[in-house]
């Protein structure tokens, strides 16, 4: 993000970041919005939310039951970086959503600014590890006095 503004402001342009993590979510949700608009109205349409942030995801589902677009309709995805934010990735799933778990891979010294600039734009992640980490202890003691230990999807 600095090297974005330390460039914007020698070349002369606006500055392309937002002010503020909120700034940027409202800008996130507006683009989206936009984007869900379409695929109601043009049946060519996809998208792919990539975002590990919990309200971005119950906006999209919102908006999606507002529009009458279903997750059966295969037009709306969801992704995360595996080993992030599963609390987000598995009841999408088991709800028939469309999720994807993504891996970068490649020369560390390119993978790892990637990474690191994930990590710098989900700063309550920890925060959110600390949740996910809570809800599986959860599910592992509801599972296990449950007598249902291992998940079996239902076929369809």
């Amino acid at each position: 993000m600095a090297q974005e503004r330390d460039r914007a402001a020698e070349v002369g342009y606006e500055d392309p970041i937002n002010p503020t993590y909120e700034a940027t979510n409202v800008m996130y949700h507006r683009c989206l919005n936009y984007v869900l608009e379409e695929i109601k109205h043009d049946g060519r349409t996809s998208v792919m939310v990539a975002s590990h942030n919990e309200d971005t995801v119950r906006f999209t589902i919102q908006r999606m039951e507002e529009l009458g677009l279903h997750p059966t309709d295969k037009k709306v995805y969801f992704g995360q970086l595996l080993g992030m934010c599963d609390q987000i990735t598995f009841p999408l799933g088991q709800a028939g959503f469309p999720v994807y778990k993504y891996v970068p891979y490649g020369p560390v010294k390119e993978v790892l600014p990637y990474l690191s600039r994930r990590a710098l734009e989900n700063r309550g992640m920890m925060k959110g590890a600390q949740r996910e980490r809570e809800l599986l202890w959860k599910e592992f003691k509801r599972r296990l006095l449950g007598g249902d230990l291992f998940y079996r999807p239902v076929a369809c």
